[in-house]
Protein backbone atom coordinates (compact mmCIF):
# COMPACT_ATOMS: atom_id res chain seq x y z
CA UNK A 1 0.00 0.00 0.00
CA UNK A 2 0.89 3.60 -0.26
CA UNK A 3 -0.88 6.58 1.26
CA UNK A 4 -1.00 10.16 0.08
CA UNK A 5 -2.38 12.64 2.58
CA UNK A 6 -4.21 15.60 1.05
CA UNK A 7 -5.16 18.86 2.75
CA UNK A 8 -7.36 20.17 -0.07
CA UNK A 9 -10.41 22.13 0.99
CA UNK A 10 -13.52 20.92 -0.82
CA UNK A 11 -16.11 22.51 1.43
CA UNK A 12 -17.15 23.30 4.96
CA UNK A 13 -18.06 19.84 6.25
CA UNK A 14 -17.38 16.16 5.61
CA UNK A 15 -20.30 15.84 3.19
CA UNK A 16 -18.22 17.91 0.76
CA UNK A 17 -15.81 14.97 0.76
CA UNK A 18 -18.31 12.37 -0.42
CA UNK A 19 -16.89 9.77 -2.84
CA UNK A 20 -18.22 11.53 -5.95
CA UNK A 21 -16.58 14.83 -4.90
CA UNK A 22 -13.31 13.06 -4.16
CA UNK A 23 -13.39 11.48 -7.64
CA UNK A 24 -13.85 14.92 -9.19
CA UNK A 25 -10.96 16.33 -7.16
CA UNK A 26 -8.74 13.40 -8.13
CA UNK A 27 -9.36 14.13 -11.83
CA UNK A 28 -9.16 17.93 -11.54
CA UNK A 29 -5.72 17.81 -9.93
CA UNK A 30 -4.33 14.95 -12.02
CA UNK A 31 -3.96 12.80 -8.92
CA UNK A 32 -4.79 9.78 -11.07
CA UNK A 33 -1.59 10.42 -13.01
CA UNK A 34 0.29 10.86 -9.74
CA UNK A 35 -1.22 7.59 -8.54
CA UNK A 36 0.11 5.80 -11.62
CA UNK A 37 3.61 7.18 -11.09
CA UNK A 38 3.58 6.22 -7.41
CA UNK A 39 2.25 2.76 -8.26
CA UNK A 40 5.08 2.14 -10.72
CA UNK A 41 7.65 3.36 -8.18
CA UNK A 42 6.28 1.04 -5.49
CA UNK A 43 6.03 -1.85 -7.95
CA UNK A 44 9.69 -1.39 -8.93
CA UNK A 45 10.76 -1.13 -5.30
CA UNK A 46 8.89 -4.27 -4.26
CA UNK A 47 10.14 -6.18 -7.30
CA UNK A 48 13.74 -5.41 -6.30
CA UNK A 49 13.36 -5.88 -2.55
CA UNK A 50 11.02 -8.86 -2.15
CA UNK A 51 12.17 -12.26 -3.26
CA UNK A 52 9.30 -13.90 -5.11
CA UNK A 53 7.41 -10.62 -5.49
CA UNK A 54 3.97 -11.04 -7.01
CA UNK A 55 1.86 -7.96 -7.70
CA UNK A 56 -1.41 -9.67 -6.83
CA UNK A 57 -0.06 -10.83 -3.48
CA UNK A 58 2.16 -7.96 -2.35
CA UNK A 59 0.77 -4.75 -3.86
CA UNK A 60 -2.14 -3.67 -1.68
CA UNK A 61 -3.26 -0.50 -3.42
CA UNK A 62 -3.37 3.24 -2.94
CA UNK A 63 -5.14 5.42 -0.41
CA UNK A 64 -5.66 9.14 -0.91
CA UNK A 65 -6.87 10.56 2.38
CA UNK A 66 -8.37 14.03 2.35
CA UNK A 67 -7.71 15.04 5.94
CA UNK A 68 -10.36 17.74 6.17
CA UNK A 69 -13.05 15.29 5.11
CA UNK A 70 -12.42 12.35 7.39
CA UNK A 71 -15.32 11.76 9.74
CA UNK A 72 -15.79 8.69 11.97
CA UNK A 73 -19.54 9.10 11.54
CA UNK A 74 -19.21 8.92 7.75
CA UNK A 75 -16.28 6.59 7.05
CA UNK A 76 -16.91 6.65 3.29
CA UNK A 77 -16.11 10.38 3.15
CA UNK A 78 -12.63 11.76 2.69
CA UNK A 79 -11.00 8.51 1.60
CA UNK A 80 -10.22 7.36 -1.92
CA UNK A 81 -8.90 3.83 -2.46
CA UNK A 82 -7.95 1.98 -5.59
CA UNK A 83 -5.77 -0.89 -6.62
CA UNK A 84 -4.65 -0.39 -10.21
CA UNK A 85 -4.71 -3.55 -12.32
CA UNK A 86 -1.33 -5.25 -12.60
CA UNK A 87 -1.44 -4.94 -16.39
CA UNK A 88 -1.84 -1.16 -16.15
CA UNK A 89 1.12 -0.78 -13.78
CA UNK A 90 3.33 -3.03 -15.91
CA UNK A 91 2.39 -1.20 -19.13
CA UNK A 92 3.07 2.18 -17.52
CA UNK A 93 6.39 0.85 -16.25
CA UNK A 94 7.30 -0.11 -19.82
CA UNK A 95 6.37 3.37 -21.07
CA UNK A 96 8.69 4.91 -18.47
CA UNK A 97 11.45 2.64 -19.75
CA UNK A 98 10.85 3.93 -23.29
CA UNK A 99 8.99 0.83 -24.50
CA UNK A 100 5.48 2.11 -25.38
Amino acid sequence: YFVDWKSNSLGIDSTSYAPENIATEMARNFYNLQLGIYAVALHRYLRRRLRGYEYEEHFGGAFYIFLRGTDPGKPENGIFFTRPPREFVEQLDEVFHGNP
